[in-house]
């Protein structure tokens, strides 16, 4: 009988091997960040695990500069799933960033995947109106995110047979800055996946109020890397942070 393999995640990984950013102006925990990245992951992950990137994979613009940072998730270890983050800005359509990706990376937008018997769906996320950080200038743009998660979600139970775990991605956090409820984790615990990763967060007091552990069936995780000091968390099998 197939084993379901491991699945870890990190998000907020800020590559920039393209255009070179000094990341130490972020903080001492951005210090050398890449190098930690992959010493980490290479003590974690085998080839045959999957690594979930939920956003801000790299701070390039373009497809031209993105090409190293992709490359460098590549040569690691593992089957690599990725959604778009706000600062992906070389991120345009789906097809376009298909046609890209290195062998070893898929990239989910609104859609899912199986792979090994664990069924992967996401999208980007947004801030919801009910967040204090809430623009109302981007009121379509939370309308399309909401309406991918669905579609997600959606699409993840079709593929879904004998049981199989649905983990979801999203870049920004399902709950909002202040811990209630949005759109997002209603149609979340309608659908209730078995994990939802996400990221975004960078800041200790927003930290405290995002969401952890097991919530009306869903199993919730912070994976920012500056959250994680920089180490893949196990996401599948279910196991203590």
């Amino acid at each position: 009988m197939k084993v379901t393999p491991i699945v870890w995640a990190i998000s907020d990984t800020h590559l920039s091997f393209g255009a070179p950013k000094d990341q130490s102006q972020f903080g001492p925990k951005w210090i050398n960040h890449a190098e930690r990245i992959r010493a980490a992951w290479m003590s974690r992950v085998a080839k045959d695990d999957i690594v979930l990137l939920p956003g801000d994979l790299s701070w390039a613009h373009n497809p031209r500069n993105v090409r190293l940072d992709l490359e460098w998730i590549a040569a690691l270890p593992g089957r690599k799933v990725l959604v778009r983050g706000n600062h992906d800005y070389w991120w345009k359509k789906l097809g376009q960033v298909q046609e890209i990706l290195p062998d070893g990376i898929s990239a989910i937008q609104g859609t899912s995947l199986a792979l090994d018997g664990v069924i992967l769906c996401g999208t980007m996320g947004h801030i919801a109106p009910n967040d204090p950080y809430y623009e109302t200038r981007k009121f379509s743009s939370y309308q399309r995110e909401l309406k991918w998660l669905s579609q997600a979600l959606s699409e993840a139970q079709t593929l879904r047979t004998n049981g199989q775990p649905v983990i979801l991605l999203m870049h920004y956090p399902p709950f909002t800055s202040d811990g209630q409820p949005s759109g997002f984790s209603e149609r979340i615990q309608a659908s209730a996946p078995d994990v939802c990763v996400y990221g975004h967060l960078h800041f200790s007091h927003e930290w405290r109020v995002a969401a952890h552990g097991l919530r009306d069936g869903t199993r919730y995780h912070l994976v920012a890397c500056d959250y994680l000091d920089m180490t893949p968390r196990q996401v599948w099998p279910p196991c203590e942070p």
